[in-house]
């Protein structure tokens, strides 16, 4: 009986932080997918694309950039594409980006 208590404080909590962070993602205007595990493209222009909710680079060429999300694969392609920054959180490429193909949500 102890544990299932122990247990059901447990989700409580976790589920408190779940809102408490959606309210902070929100109101320092964050993406809400970015919570939710699912993966955000930001392009400036077509020189940088910023990609967020990531789970690691699938493939890399200069032509083409593949990118594991929880969705499925996310591609980047273009000319002279390279990873300028890569940390768990996001990954910000640099090239002349030509097209950007979304998995099917």
């Amino acid at each position: 009986m102890h544990k299932l208590k122990q247990k059901t404080e447990r989700v409580k909590r976790v589920k408190q932080a779940r809102t408490a962070a959606q309210r902070i993602l929100a109101a320092a205007d964050f993406p809400g997918e970015i919570l939710t595990g699912v993966p955000v493209v930001e392009l400036k222009g077509t020189a940088e694309a910023v990609v967020l909710g990531h789970r690691g680079v699938i493939a890399y060429e200069p032509a083409e950039l593949r990118i594991a999300s929880s969705l499925g694969p996310v591609v980047i392609c273009g000319d002279e594409l390279r990873i300028r920054r890569m940390n768990r959180e996001r990954i910000v490429l640099l090239g002349k980006i030509r097209r950007v193909e979304l998995p099917e949500a």
